[in-house]
């Protein structure tokens, strides 16, 4: 087999892609204990459900891009290990949070690896011109 080229990158997306299955389930269940198959129905549960699936996947392919652009671009991998468990951590926290009014921390955690390796890549770039 030949060596992944981007080895934190399709960690990252291997990882997200066994989540999203029980994340995915988990929502599936509760429609059929529920009986609503379309949208939310009005129920709180289903619809908190829907949004933290919802926000995971709004989130993690812009950083799954940015993640493997900073990769090639030769961001350390402790960096990008580093910004992996901060995204994945702001998750969990999103999860835990969700009915808080301190949620916008989770979002910040979640959010901040992204931003500073745009940054970073904007740096990067700039000093290549």
């Amino acid at each position: 087999m030949a060596p992944t080229l981007l080895p934190v990158t399709f960690t990252f997306i291997s990882v997200l892609a066994i989540c999203l299955m029980p994340l995915t389930g988990w929502i599936g269940l509760y429609r059929g204990k529920t009986n609503i198959l379309r949208a939310d129905g009005g129920d709180p549960t289903l619809f908190k459900r829907i949004r933290i699936h919802g926000n995971l996947m709004e989130n993690a392919p812009l950083f799954a891009l940015v993640l493997g652009a900073s990769e090639t671009a030769g961001l350390g991998s402790s960096w990008l290990w580093l910004a992996v468990a901060t995204f994945l951590a702001g998750r969990v926290l999103h999860y835990m949070l969700y009915d808080k009014k301190t949620r916008g921390v989770a979002m910040s955690v979640t959010l901040l690896p992204g931003l500073v390796m745009g940054f970073w890549l904007l740096f990067q770039l700039q000093s290549q011109v």
